[in-house]
């Protein structure tokens, strides 16, 4: 079932209405007029191997993190390993947030034991 939008609400629409449409507004350069146009968004289906390691990468420092910081005592240690270390990340790179140090320190580990090949 389509959406209904008032009409002087038309003029400002572009782009997606929401995370659920399937397509997005857009305004043609030529014609002045507003159209819809549906997008299959399956680009993640189209990763290459390296994106795809990337990514599992990048999901299993976003769940480990989120159990972290959802428990107080974890969330203690990680700020006093962040002070321990002065914010430098296994990679050398020095962060100001223990959150964003924590983050880096889970993608590091998660690629050390599971190599790109």
């Amino acid at each position: 079932m389509s959406q209904v939008i008032p009409a002087d609400f038309i003029h400002e629409l572009h782009g997606k209405i929401s995370s659920t449409s399937n397509g997005y507004f857009y305004m043609s350069k030529k014609t002045g007029k507003m159209y819809f146009r549906s997008r299959e968004e399956g680009y993640q289906a189209k990763q290459s191997p390296r994106q795809k390691w990337n990514s599992a990468a990048f999901a299993y420092a976003h769940k480990q993190l989120h159990a972290i910081e959802e428990n107080a005592e974890l969330t203690a240690q990680m700020e006093s390993d962040f002070k321990t270390a002065q914010g430098k990340a296994p990679n050398g790179k020095t962060y100001t947030t223990a959150h964003a140090w924590k983050f880096n320190s889970l993608l590091w580990e998660w690629k050390k034991e599971n190599p790109y090949e």
